[in-house]
């Protein structure tokens, strides 16, 4: 078990710049995640039209942000392993 995990700290060390795309990629995951669990559920108990309105601009508005940013994170991610690797 010792040496399994000492793999994973060492990838986690090698791969040190890309660590921030994977846990962008994590949390647009669960924000969508939570966002269908309870989003749907919020705009249903919605007590007038206009906070039932403001409820669907802010989803819509992180919507667009969390796709946005993941296609960034995407991107990065895709740049940076899709170069060719250079022996030592």
């Amino acid at each position: 078990m010792g040496i399994e995990a000492g793999r994973k700290v060492q990838w986690l060390k090698d791969h040190r710049s890309a660590l921030p795309s994977m846990v962008v990629l994590l949390a647009v995951t669960v924000f969508w995640i939570v966002g269908a669990v309870g989003g749907i559920g919020y705009l249903a108990e919605a007590s007038s039209p206009m906070s039932m309105l403001v409820g669907l601009y802010v989803m819509l508005a992180g919507v667009a942000v969390s796709i946005i940013v993941a296609t960034l994170a995407v991107n990065d991610l895709v740049s940076r392993y899709s170069r060719p690797r250079t022996r030592r």
